[in-house]
């Protein structure tokens, strides 16, 4: 049985599922006078609205809501970025797999306010204080086009930026994304097609605004206003800890006009507009066609399909291919006015090569009216093989269903599902996606399309319509009822190991064993044996091979590996591989978006540095977010116990050395919270406390020892390489176990801190100095990063270094550094 589901994300099956939940897409039908009523919105008018922002969870969500179900436009939002550089609050992922996280998180927002979405290449390298910097990872002129691409698929006569394109904006990619957003529109202004008008949401900057539009109004078809709905949508952004109270009654959204083409009749910078669409022309140039629509939509109150459906099957067949996007909405239409959906499922969702799926598409007429079948098809990638399994009646009577049935082939060469932009490396040192060898329709698509899809050509009231749906595994739960989960390709076994990244300390312990665990899933239907096989690199003891058996498919079996470095003497600083297999295929899953698929390698990096451990019997740690450092710990050698909620309520915590809090821990750990007391009791006992990056709510509860702030916004260094000083070179921090010198601070990635403190009491004494280069200004001297205090016979420590990326990423200054905090234990301090 397979684990995992999806459905089709196109441009019209968000209409009408304002209410549905992401990550468990909901079983065939047509979503009702809802799903009608949503589409109708959308006929009779051509208004399109581009809005342009830097990352997910920067959209202006009330706008998106407002323009498309209550104005009837096709809106989009366009996200230079996937946010793969933020933090994550609901898990442990970070990177590109974040970043998919954070594309469906936009996807899940998009179901409930209705817009669609895109990207360009450029990839969220971290926060970034100017423009300047953000342009250095991003070439202008490549993510200049990538934009220009999407308004040219898109044709917007409205583009909303949603910063200023100045310093005021804070972030670099904030900057950036409204500097290409209004140059872009420049460029294009002048053509037959361009957008037409340029704004700026004044979301953060109300005295700007030129346009106040009302987005307290009630949907009557929701039953929510528009705000509320934009609140929901913004909530659906967990991994960024943005859930907003959906309030009643009144509420604005403003933008500024900064450009137009022409200027709108009666405006003046924008002062005397009462819509973004004054002065555009937004009719659909097909004589009676708004009067088709205007008279579908008078059937609605109350709902008659009888006659609803002529008025839409005329104004198809009026419209022809004069406009495609109104003729697609119009079959959506027809279809839902009509009583007829499809679906298509398959008997698998984790299929190999050559692997036989049972592929059922079905045609549910619930109307009153008998539809005509002209053709059913599978659609599948290149290689893959399809037999249909019966022909079937070509009419479908009202109130029935009828079934066609197919076996499909996987390609032997099929390859493991993977993102498009996940498909080569990256270019210009990270910054970029290469996306060059997806095909052209699929770049700046959140995703590729679905591997199998269903699609069937009726005859609905005398007119041809298409109608498509995504193929997907459909399983029975005893529990939840019916699931259903996308298709994912894999090869007849995975092969993951763990960790995938380990530092190996040449000091002390280096002849020491370490520890991987291997873990093998058979994908094949049914049993089969499996031989593990671990090669590394030259100069390395083989590692002996080990037998698995499996009787099932998914079935999942893991191996404790160990592996001894080279003879004595021999390991020496540098980077080893150590290869397990040909991948593995990871799946993304959280229950409030669509569970997604990513090939990983099956290989494990090993470095080895000079770092020694202090001499620490137990340490305690209390995971936080996003949080693999105490796997981190424990691969190195440091006897690490996480440290639960019962523990930390009622455990005995003087047994511990150390005992560590994870990043933003105080958010995610309740525990922690109601139990600090403990913790602060601990460490006045002679205990030894680390507190990694905290976010507000840590200092507006009081949870330090003594009084310490957090600015707003809070001190950070960006950059990577920035100069590092000790302030008191004498410490023991920078002496024991380790010697801290400046080729400790060489290989970061992504960012010195973050968090760090801005004021604080005298009893803390700052250790280190660190601050980004200019420009754009000066920067002022930052010696919040890293404070340590006495606490009762203990000692307390608060870091806004980032040891949560430089930890997991093999970084040896950081684990030398760590070492030396872990070591405080042993020594006299402050």
């Amino acid at each position: 049985m397979k684990l995992f589901v999806g459905g089709l994300l196109g441009l019209f099956l968000s209409f009408g599922a304002a209410h549905a939940c992401q990550g468990q897409l909901s079983p065939a039908g047509t979503g009702g006078v809802a799903a009608l009523a949503s589409t109708l919105r959308q006929l009779g008018s051509n208004k399109r609205v581009l809005m342009i922002g830097a990352h997910p969870d920067d959209e202006d969500t009330q706008l998106l809501v407002l323009l498309s179900r209550g104005m009837g436009a096709q809106a989009a939002y366009l996200s230079l970025t996937r946010g793969e550089g933020g933090q994550n609050l609901i898990g442990p992922e970070l990177g590109a797999e974040l970043g998919i996280i954070r594309t469906e998180e936009l996807l899940a927002a998009r179901e409930l306010d209705g817009a669609r979405q895109f990207f360009t290449r450029a990839y969220d390298f971290g926060f970034s204080k100017s423009a300047e910097e953000t342009f250095r990872f991003w070439p202008r002129d490549s993510i200049l086009k990538d934009v220009v691409d999407v308004i040219r698929r898109f044709r917007p006569q409205i583009i909303i930026a949603v910063f200023s394109g100045t310093p005021a904006d804070g972030h670099g990619h904030h900057q950036v994304s409204a500097i290409l957003a209004r140059q872009a529109f420049d460029l294009l202004r002048d053509s037959t097609w361009g957008p037409q008008k340029f704004y700026r949401s004044t979301r953060g900057d109300p005295t700007a605004t030129t346009l106040t539009l009302p987005v307290g109004i009630l949907d009557p078809i929701l039953g929510q206003s528009y705000f509320q709905v934009a609140m929901a949508s913004r909530s659906r952004h967990r991994s960024q800890d943005m859930g907003q109270l959906q309030r009643p009654g009144p509420a604005t959204s403003g933008v500024a006009l900064l450009a137009s083409k022409p200027a709108p009749t009666g405006s003046s910078g924008g002062g005397g507009e009462t819509s973004v669409f004054a002065g555009v022309d937004t009719t659909i140039q097909v004589p009676g066609y708004g009067a088709l629509i205007d008279s579908a939509r008078a059937t609605l109150t109350p709902w008659r399909p009888s006659v609803t459906l002529p008025y839409l099957v005329r104004a198809l067949r009026l419209v022809g291919a004069a406009d495609t996007v109104q003729h697609a909405l119009l079959e959506r239409a027809v279809a839902i006015a009509a009583g007829v959906t499809i679906d298509g499922t398959a008997d698998d969702g984790i299929v190999t090569p050559g692997e036989r799926l049972q592929i059922e598409v079905s045609v549910w007429n619930a109307g009153d009216s008998a539809v005509r079948v002209d053709s059913v098809a599978v659609a599948a990638p290149s290689g893959w093989s399809l037999e249909r399994l019966e022909i079937g009646t070509p009419t479908v009577a009202p109130g029935s269903l009828v079934t066609r049935r197919f076996v499909l082939t996987v390609a032997k060469d099929a390859e493991r599902t993977q993102p498009y932009f996940l498909r080569r490396p990256r270019t210009n040192r990270g910054g970029l996606y290469d996306w060059s060898t997806a095909p052209a329709d699929v770049r700046g698509l959140p995703f590729e399309p679905p591997p199998v899809t269903a699609r069937v050509r009726l005859v609905i009231g005398g007119e041809p319509i298409t109608l498509t749906r995504e193929v997907v595994y459909r399983y029975r739960d005893q529990a939840i009822g019916e699931v259903r989960r996308p298709i994912f390709v894999t090869r007849d076994v995975d092969v993951a190991i763990a960790p995938d990244e380990l530092l190996w300390p040449i000091d002390g312990g280096s002849h020491e064993p370490r520890h991987f665990t291997v873990t093998v899933t058979n994908r094949a239907r049914g049993a089969a044996s499996v031989r593990t096989a671990l090669t590394p690199s030259a100069g390395w003891p083989p590692i002996p091979a080990e037998s698995l058996a499996f009787t099932r498919e998914d079935e999942t079996k893991s191996v404790l590996v160990t592996v001894a470095p080279p003879t004595a003497d021999s390991l020496k600083s540098g980077t080893y591989d150590l290869r397990a297999g040909s991948g593995w295929l990871e799946i993304i899953d959280y229950p409030h978006i669509r569970p997604r698929a990513l090939t990983r390698p099956s290989v494990a990096q090993i470095r080895a540095a000079r770092v020694a451990l202090p001499g620490l019997s137990h340490v305690g740690y209390v995971r936080g977010a996003a949080d693999r450092v105490p796997e981190a710990l424990l691969a190195i050698g440091v006897p690490v116990e996480l440290i639960g909620a019962d523990s930390l309520a009622r455990g005995d915590l003087s047994r511990y050395d150390a005992i560590v809090i994870g990043s933003r821990a105080y958010e995610t750990e309740p525990a922690l919270v109601a139990n600090n007391g403990r913790l602060l009791d601990y460490g006045r006992n002679g205990g030894l406390v680390i507190v990694q990056y905290q976010q507000y709510p840590f200092v507006d509860g009081g949870f330090a020892p003594y009084p310490l702030t957090i600015a707003r916004p809070h001190d950070r260094v960006t950059d990577e390489n920035a100069p590092v000083t000790e302030l008191d070179p004498a410490h023991p921090v920078f002496h024991y176990p380790n010697a801290i010198g400046d080729g400790d601070w060489r290989g970061w990635i992504q960012e010195r801190g973050l968090y760090f403190a801005h004021t604080w009491d005298t009893t803390y004494v700052p250790v280190l100095e660190t601050h980004d280069p200019p420009p754009p200004s000066p920067p002022a001297e930052l010696k919040g990063g890293l404070l340590i205090a006495p606490l009762g016979r203990g000692t307390y420590v608060y870091t806004g270094l980032s040891f949560f990326r430089q930890l997991p990423a093999g970084v040896p200054g950081a684990y030398r550094l760590f070492m030396n905090l872990l070591g405080l234990k042993r020594r006299n301090v402050p």
